[in-house]
């Protein structure tokens, strides 16, 4: 065998070092290579990729649920700033039944029900984020439902709904003007407030007492879109409408 040509020692271990580098880097691009196809361990993000990424759509708040018998003070139970929706029923009640939403500091912010006899109705508020609270007066079993609808899809104009009792419509993608049928078929108070998407309160449009047939234009400071409280001990009708 013919004897290969000197070398220094040095120079030796420089090419060993070099070899290993070599195998080292080979074997990394071997695992890299395996994990990626077994779906498992580490595989590039999309972002790394230069691809873009789905923003999560903001969850909803699930429903409170609050009930018991006669007078009480609720825990206190939290809800995210904006509009809330709060149904309230008594079916059994034959005196008073006045349901109050509470604040962090126990304050009044806004009065839910105040009715004589059984009771089922809906109303909307706007709610600061923190602790609240409810201050119920009753004299049988009672139910409140806290919802907070969040960006849900507004309705086109025209518009029209029914119903009985207090009750809240919407939302409604509108202008800030917009004209407002209504009838009303009770011996009790018939009112019709407009809200924006946080609850703040844009126009009275109707307080009247009684049977009512007339129409407005609800004009209003915020943008859209739109709740509509609806008070009333009767039957009603709304139709809703551009200028």
């Amino acid at each position: 065998m013919a004897d290969r040509p000197w070398e220094p020692a040095s120079a030796r271990g420089a090419r060993g070092w070099v070899v290993l580098a070599r195998a080292v880097v080979a074997l990394v691009v071997m695992v890299g290579v395996v994990m990626a196809a077994g779906g498992g361990g580490y595989a590039p993000s999309a972002v790394a990729a230069g691809r873009s990424v789905a923003q999560p759509t903001p969850s909803v708040p699930p429903p409170i649920e609050l009930s018991g018998t006669g007078d009480q003070v609720t825990k206190p139970f939290a809800l995210t700033g904006g509009l809330a929706v709060l149904r309230a029923e008594c079916p059994s009640c034959k005196g008073n039944f006045i349901v109050e939403l509470l604040d962090d500091k126990n304050q009044v912010k806004d009065v839910v029900a105040d009715r004589v006899g059984a009771y089922s109705g809906s109303r909307a508020a706007g709610v600061q984020a923190g602790d609240h609270a409810l201050l119920v007066d009753a004299d049988a079993p009672w139910s409140v439902e806290i919802t907070q609808p969040g960006d849900r899809p507004a309705a086109e104009l025209p518009n029209s709904s029914t119903g009985s009792g207090d009750r809240v419509e919407g939302p409604f993608a509108a202008g800030k003007r917009m004209v407002v049928r209504a009838t009303h078929s009770g011996g009790d108070d018939f009112a019709v407030t407009v809200l924006d998407a946080k609850g703040r309160a844009q126009d009275l449009v109707f307080n009247e007492a009684g049977d009512f047939d007339g129409a407005a234009v609800a004009q209003m400071v915020s943008a859209g879109p739109y709740y509509l409280n609806v008070t009333a001990d009767g039957d009603w009708t709304l139709d809703l409408s551009e200028p």
